[in-house]
Order: C-alpha cells, then sequence, then structure tokens
C-alpha cells in the first residue's frame, strides 16, 4: 500500500502532483489534471511515476518539475 505524502497543485490549481511513499520505503510521483466534463468535476490521472526515487526531497523536486513541465506556468511552485 501507498501513503501519500505530499500533494503539490500548480499556480493555477489544473494540475497537482502527488508524492507517494511505497511500503518498501521508496517513493514515486502522479500527476492529475483538473477536469470537468459531462456535469462532473474530478482529478483525471495524466502521468504516473514510472520511476523509484531514493528521497522524499527528490520525489519532491521531481514532481514540482513534472508540474512545470505540463502547466508551462512561470510563476514559481
Amino acid at each position: 500500500m501507498e501513503r501519500i505524502i505530499k500533494k503539490i497543485l500548480s499556480p493555477s490549481k489544473q494540475y497537482k502532483v502527488v508524492i507517494l511513499k511505497r511500503k518498501n520505503g521508496l517513493y514515486t510521483t502522479e500527476v492529475y489534471m483538473w477536469q470537468e466534463e459531462y456535469g462532473y468535476e474530478f482529478w483525471s490521472p495524466i502521468k504516473q511515476g514510472l520511476s523509484l526515487i531514493q528521497t522524499e526531497e527528490n520525489a519532491i523536486k521531481i514532481g514540482i518539475e513534472q508540474l512545470k513541465e505540463l502547466s508551462s506556468e512561470t510563476s514559481v511552485f
């Protein structure tokens, strides 16, 4: 089972990254985009962590980079 360590929203609040800690002690990230379709609002997964990250600090750095890449926002996270 994975445990959510941190959630980081983009400045526009259209994207978020979730930092997860796995049972084996390693970290991974999942990226979501806010969707509004057919009268429903929800976070839709758009990118799941394919790599295992050794430290929480590095996982957060990678998550922020993923948000910057996807959102194309210039504001500071």
